[in-house]
């Protein structure tokens, strides 16, 4: 008998945990701009920049000495852009634990006139982009990828696309960039 009322105790929490799962599981998942955040740090290079550690001066005002290689994995963050000039800007993200840099992208490199066969596009400071016979209306770099935005003519009238870009290479002279479909975009500087 007491094994009977045991038994019957364990059914019941175990139904009310069920009934308890169900009704969550009818809550809508949360948007996706809130599943992953933009962690991306805007700044300047500090002078103490050097071969192995990347120094930022947040827009905030920080100080950040990031190691270009993480210390415990072994892995080297990626960088894009030269870091000869103290006064570009940059975009990073770093390592959970805040001491390496994962992708830091020389924004002042970005931002200029680039041509290639298709046409041209000026990368402005604002977002926007200026492009001739190219659709790209704006850009921005989120999470240490670059994404390219442009309007598009549909059936039902006007709508935004955003293409996600790697840069696979970032000089004076270059700009190489891989699409969605992993097709390489050449561009040089516009002279």
């Amino acid at each position: 008998m007491r094994h009977s009322f045991l038994l019957l105790g364990a059914c019941t929490l175990l139904l009310a945990g069920c009934k308890q799962e169900n009704k969550d599981s009818g809550t809508p998942p949360p948007p996706p701009e809130q599943e992953q955040r933009d962690s991306t740090l805007w700044g300047r290079l500090g002078e103490d920049t050097g071969m192995s550690v990347l120094q930022l001066i947040t827009d905030n005002g920080d100080t950040l000495d990031l190691y270009r290689t993480n210390p415990y994995s072994g892995e080297d963050g990626i960088l894009t852009g030269d870091i000869r000039n103290y006064t570009d800007r940059f975009a990073m993200t770093v390592s959970e634990d805040g001491e390496s840099m994962l992708t830091a992208v020389n924004v002042t490199q970005l931002q200029q006139q680039w041509k290639n066969e298709k046409g041209s596009i000026d990368i402005r400071d604002d977002g926007s982009i200026e492009a001739e016979d190219m659709t790209y209306i704006g850009w921005k770099l989120w999470n240490g990828h670059l994404l390219f935005s442009s309007e598009q003519q549909t059936e039902y009238g006007t709508s935004t696309r955003v293409d996600t870009m790697e840069i696979l290479r970032l000089d004076d002279d270059t700009l190489v960039v891989l699409d969605h479909i992993n097709q390489s975009h050449v561009f040089s500087k516009e002279q």
